[in-house]
């Protein structure tokens, strides 16, 4: 999954290529590129990305805060009584303990970044993942 991970002295360049952990959850396709349970250097949780066909969507409840670039598409976010849509250029913050839906609006593609302790909270979910993918080949 990562180029040079344990190498924190140096400058690094992913892109959305670079991911091979690709894990599908309600139709949402996501990878890490870094993350603090394999780079436990990193100071932050998670650094990915994510494929969306249009008309997706799930739920979310974070423990952790959670920020979405968008890069390609759009989507909206439903949290309480707020509604949000964000295109590209434009980002999410997405707090720990707040709960809410997602919905691609178009096929959307996203850079995510997660705050810790992101690995202690998805360890379990992403390994069940990765197994129900390699069940589903």
């Amino acid at each position: 999954m990562y180029r040079a991970a344990d190498d924190f002295h140096n400058v690094q360049k992913f892109t959305a290529d670079d991911a091979t952990d690709w894990m599908e959850w309600s139709g949402i396709a996501l990878a890490d590129v870094v993350n603090e349970d394999e780079a436990p250097k990193a100071k932050l949780g998670a650094v990915g990305f994510t494929r969306a066909p249009k008309g997706s969507h799930s739920s979310f409840e974070f423990a952790y805060d959670e920020v979405l670039i968008v890069t390609k598409g759009k989507c909206t976010v439903r949290s309480r009584d707020n509604v949000l849509t964000a295109q590209v250029g434009e980002v999410l913050y997405l707090p720990a303990g707040v709960s809410g839906t997602f919905h691609a609006d178009e096929e959307l593609e996203l850079v995510y970044v997660a705050s810790s302790p992101y690995g202690a909270v998805n360890r379990e979910m992403k390994a069940a993942l990765l197994r129900a993918k390699s069940r589903s080949r």
